[in-house]
């Protein structure tokens, strides 16, 4: 086998490290979409993204740690070299976005999916104005479970690279293509693929629950205070809501979004 694991370890310090001040911007959306990457913090994230194929350019860990031996068998494999940097408690803490970090992070450089990657699946997700992080890392791990194919974000909704989001996706985030697209354009897209596009609404007149979701399905989900805007409601083929028996007035998007989902697996369960 090939060892491309870089198995030299490179000793850090000081907070005023060149290599530790770009890993910071990797905090920010600017400097993420500067360096083409993104930064992942916690043990189960490094696993999976490890996992996952994605490529992975260096891992961090504290200086009181030990790379696990099952992540060396994943390191090896790695096509390209995987850097490995020992840090202060200090550096840790500049980098941990948790109260109780870990001490592991991985910088994992961003793929660039295209909505031509998607069009040939049968179940997407379309999230427009999600702004909420932890609320767009839930849906991304409701959409895993569910079955969805790939997720496509349209502009407006939070960065699917911010820590949070990638936390509360518990890795989902590495197991299903995502796309940042304009839905102006995406939407007629689906269409001409012969995709049904279905919104929600509280207020609309049909039940999730009427729809058939075994063909071609895109579900499109909107701001967590707006709703969708009349104007993508327009572009839609059918809209749908879910009915309410108690006298809550709405539900979070992400608890929504998972019942509808959950909806097209029951009824492929139900038909295989």
């Amino acid at each position: 086998m090939k060892i491309s694991m870089n198995t030299n370890v490179e000793i850090i310090q000081s907070v005023h490290n060149p290599k530790v001040k770009s890993w910071i911007r990797l905090k920010t959306k600017q400097g993420r979409n500067e360096q083409g990457l993104f930064l992942i913090e916690g043990i189960k994230n490094v696993e999976e993204v490890l996992q996952s194929g994605q490529e992975v350019v260096s891992i961090i860990y504290g200086e009181d740690k030990e790379i696990p031996d099952s992540w060396r068998t994943k390191m090896e494999q790695s096509k390209q070299p995987i850097h490995l940097y020992q840090v202060s408690q200090h550096i840790i803490e500049k980098l941990a976005e948790t109260k109780t970090p870990q001490g592991f992070f991985a910088i994992v450089k961003q793929e660039l999916h295209t909505i031509e990657t998607l069009l040939s699946h049968s179940f997407l997700l379309l999230v427009d104005e999600i702004q909420d992080p932890g609320n767009l890392g839930t849906i991304i791990r409701s959409a895993d479970a569910a079955g969805v194919e790939g997720i496509i974000l349209g502009d407006g909704t939070v960065d699917p690279y911010n820590g949070k989001v990638i936390r509360s996706a518990m890795g989902s985030m590495f197991h299903l293509p995502i796309v940042k697209a304009s839905l102006d354009e995406v939407i007629p897209r689906l269409k001409e693929s012969s995709f049904q596009v279905i919104g929600t609404s509280p207020y609309a007149k049909k039940a999730y629950f009427e729809m058939d979701y075994k063909q071609k399905t895109a579900i499109l989900v909107g701001n967590e205070a707006r709703g969708l805007a009349e104007s993508r409601m327009e572009q839609v083929d059918q809209m749908v809501q879910i009915p309410f028996m108690g006298q809550a007035e709405s539900l979070n998007v992400a608890i929504a979004t998972s019942i509808i989902l959950f909806e097209r697996a029951r009824q492929i369960l139900k038909s295989s």
